[in-house]
């Protein structure tokens, strides 16, 4: 039965969403439906009955080729997959019956299968799960300590293999990839993990985690470290950032332990009226960053996302790389900045931009290089000194030194803005941003784009104060000199002058609207900010 938009409004539906998003619990079955929809959760004192488990003996060759393990009810398969892109082949889960299945779990992410015809999946003498390509090298394999005696993929997408005893001894719900499925368990160890490009299930760099400090809430987050999104603190009952989560919904959440290093939190399926069961329904880590729910709408066979967040994909961390600027309006949201191109096509095309872009020249410190119009934009991950001096000025500072790509520069207050390192999460400006200074692109003489020619214009927002240093990934600091100090940062050593002492350092955001707090002292680093010109 199709899931009914109808029965409450989208945004709650939506917000409500938000609040689903993680899972954990220990390594049994938490499926509301088994084949008799009856909920029998697997612990050790509750083994799993089914005469859908596979018996398994050693060497046993489970799957070859296009050979596929069907679960119970048909509702998953197991086989070998190819994603596209690349002859190279993953042992994976997914839909079927289900036009263009959607991959949710994948063994061997991180180890392709290049040769599928002499691959095959086989219980080993140990009584693991492995895949082996002969004669006789082990891709994968689980991780189970006791010997596996049954082999069973259940209703809800959980591989599992028993014991004897008829208990789990091993599950994929405990190596999720980038899908969460009901029954699915998030906890401080275990985290969704976005696939490096569409064709590739290799780890990205997006993954959800449960804050792993406190416990208390989900976080989507960069590489590991740079968080963007979160669904704020548990209250007992919800999210205080998704506080739709208390309206009765088709899915039950459970938080299990919140605020300690066991928390774990997962979610369960609801019965609707007359005993129907719910539509299909998943969260994914998706390769640009956002975290997504579909449902899969029966009647007109296809997968409705209708929740995501962030709600602007440009505010999530790094996903255009150094150099890309974001523009939620485009169906592709990355482009380069005129005068770079992406570091691979292939990524690019295959919707990872993380990469970002490089100059089209690679001869980019020349005195004789010019300045190239990007637009109103918005960024992190450079350092940004300011004072004030003509354009000409400006621009001369800036050729002084290889470390200098790019400045602001404001006509009405003679304010310059010298910008070193590289420019991550360049954005366009109307999405967040109440700033107006352009930024000019170093560039070689010969690739300058004059006014009226045709090029692109990247529109993002920039940082305000007096100076700002923006160490990589770090919160900004904003410095002000005095004058004594000027003639020093006009003749380019801008490391002196900040080495020197002589500066203020102004807390408080960047790009916000703090003043901050006003105390004297040197920052740590400028990077290669005194690095002589060729």
């Amino acid at each position: 039965m199709p899931l009914m938009i109808s029965e409450m409004s989208l945004a709650i539906f939506l917000a409500f969403i938000l609040s689903l998003l993680l899972p954990t619990s220990n390594a049994m079955l938490v499926s509301k439906f088994e084949a008799n929809n009856t909920f029998t959760p697997s612990t050790p004192c509750n083994p799993i009955q089914s005469s859908r488990s596979k018996k398994l003996e050693t060497a046993d060759v489970l799957i070859t080729g296009n050979s596929t393990i069907s679960g119970l009810n048909n509702t998953f398969n197991l086989g070998f997959v190819n994603p596209g892109g690349k002859p190279n082949w993953y042992l994976a889960i997914s839909y079927a019956s289900i036009p263009t299945p959607p991959i949710v779990w994948v063994a061997n992410r991180e180890k392709p299968i290049t040769n599928l015809t002499s691959t095959r999946l086989e219980i080993t003498a140990e009584g693991k799960l492995a895949i082996i390509a002969l004669p006789g090298s082990t891709i994968w394999q689980s991780t189970n300590t006791e010997k596996a005696r049954s082999l069973l993929l259940q209703e809800n997408g959980n591989l599992v293999l028993l014991s004897a005893k008829g208990l789990i001894i091993w599950q994929s719900f405990d190596f999720p990839t980038d899908t969460w499925l009901p029954g699915m368990n998030i906890t401080s160890e275990r985290s969704l993990i976005s696939w490096r490009s569409i064709n590739d299930p290799s780890p990205g760099l997006f993954s959800l985690r449960i804050n792993p400090l406190g416990f208390n809430e989900f976080e989507l987050v960069y590489n590991k470290s740079a968080k963007y999104w979160s669904t704020g603190n548990w209250t007992g009952d919800a999210f205080d950032g998704v506080p739709e989560m208390t309206i009765p919904y088709i899915y039950k959440f459970h938080f299990s332990d919140p605020f300690t290093p066991s928390a774990s939190f997962w979610y369960t399926e609801r019965e609707l009226d007359g005993g129907l069961r719910p539509p299909l329904t998943r969260f994914q880590v998706d390769v640009i960053g956002q975290l997504k729910q579909y449902t899969w709408t029966q009647q007109n066979e296809y997968w409705n996302m209708f929740w995501s967040q962030p709600d602007n994909k440009c505010r999530v961390y790094g996903l255009c790389g150094n150099w890309g600027v974001c523009n939620s309006t485009l169906l592709k949201p990355c482009v380069c900045v005129s005068g770079f191109r992406p570091v691979s096509d292939y990524d690019w095309e295959s919707g990872d931009y993380t990469g970002g872009c490089v100059r089209d020249s690679r001869d980019s410190c020349e005195e004789s290089d010019g300045f190239m119009e990007v637009g109103v934009v918005r960024f992190e991950g450079a350092a940004m000194v300011s004072f004030v001096g003509t354009r000409s000025v400006c621009e001369r500072i800036c050729l002084s030194n290889c470390s200098c790509i790019g400045l602001f520069h404001d006509g009405k207050t003679s304010l310059c803005k010298n910008i070193y390192g590289s420019l991550l999460n360049l954005r366009n400006s109307s999405s967040d941003s109440t700033f107006q200074d352009v930024l000019y692109v170093r560039v070689p003489k010969e690739g300058i784009v004059r006014k009226g020619v045709s090029k692109s214009v990247l529109l993002i927002g920039s940082i305000g104060g007096s100076v700002v240093l923006l160490g990589e990934g770090e919160k900004a600091e904003k410095w002000f000199f005095p004058p004594y100090a000027a003639q020093k940062i006009i003749e380019g050593n801008v490391a002196a002058v900040i080495d020197s002492g002589k500066g203020v350092s102004i807390g408080g955001d960047c790009c916000g609207d703090n003043a901050g707090v006003y105390s004297y002292g040197s920052p740590s680093s400028l990077g290669n900010a005194s690095s002589p010109a060729k």
